[in-house]
């Protein structure tokens, strides 16, 4: 049975426009007022992405990257590179903004949900799942102006301004200055423990330990009786534990959707009951 040349026509555009739909709208770099788009817009994938941060691609890759997306721009003699990092997660875009921000710089406020700047060469900022930089080429850039675009990149990029929920999970109580990070993968050596959210921890007395959140993937969940040693609960919920050489025993606490764990206690006891005092 063949079918009449309109309603082919008709199904093929009901075709493409249903995968029109299905496909999300592309991220494009926000142009800052006053200053003019060079070219066109460079995009990277995980594939390329090392032509054009060749030693570092790996490290961004470890993180969740999905895509770098280029502009530059220019005002006069001046010119700014605009890459926008999409790591894929808040998680993601933290963690490698925590692992490459510069001990040195001002911490600008009102810009994402975290900005820094170096004047007179380069801004970095997070926002959502997005890890930005700001690089200076050309005449110097002041400081107030290299600010103000960063400003309105960050005003132009989708996402919430806020830092990543699981933060408010790691108490503030006895936490390290500087510590707060994100491990995408092999956290303390451990190729099951991915995504974690991270602080290291002081108790009175001297004893250092780490505290970090993950949400258990279902791989974890399904194979961690293979490596871990799961304990029943009266009142429900997730209990594994395991020691690992130089960093004593590993305990996680919680549920398939979010688990607590601890490190650096030499007994199991003293880690349970730490955790158990933080879900109170």
């Amino acid at each position: 049975m063949f079918l009449n040349s309109k309603l082919l026509v008709l199904l093929l555009i009901l075709a493409a426009a249903s995968v029109a739909v299905a496909q999300p709208e592309p991220i494009h770099v926000p142009v800052p007022s006053g200053w003019t788009a060079v070219d066109e817009e460079y995009r990277y994938d995980r594939e390329n992405l090392w032509e054009y941060i060749n030693g570092a691609a790996e490290l961004f890759l470890s993180y969740g990257f999905s895509e770098l997306i280029v502009q530059d721009v220019e005002k006069g003699d001046s010119g700014l590179t605009l890459s926008v990092y999409d790591m894929g997660s808040a998680l993601g875009a933290f963690g490698i903004f925590e692992r490459e921000k510069p001990s040195t710089g001002n911490q600008l406020d009102g810009i994402g949900a975290a900005a820094i700047l170096q004047p007179p060469y380069r801004g970095l900022f997070l926002k959502d799942r997005f890890y930005v930089k700001v690089d200076v080429g050309g005449d110097e850039v002041s400081a107030e102006l290299l600010k103000q675009a960063m400003g309105e990149v960050a005003a132009g990029l989708p996402g919430s301004d806020e830092l990543p929920p699981q933060l408010a999970v790691l108490p503030e109580a006895g936490r390290q200055p500087g510590t707060v990070a994100f491990a995408g993968r092999d956290f303390l050596g451990l190729s099951d423990l991915r995504n974690c959210m991270h602080a290291t921890y002081q108790q009175t007395g001297g004893v250092e330990y780490k505290l970090f959140v993950m949400k258990p993937s279902k791989t974890f969940l399904k194979n961690s009786n293979r490596k871990w040693t799961l304990e029943d609960r009266p009142e429900g919920g997730l209990l594994l534990w395991r020691k690992i050489p130089y960093t004593g025993v590993v305990v996680l606490l919680g549920d398939q959707e979010q688990l607590l764990g601890v490190a650096g206690f030499e007994d199991r006891e003293s880690a349970v009951n730490l955790l158990e005092s933080l879900q109170k």
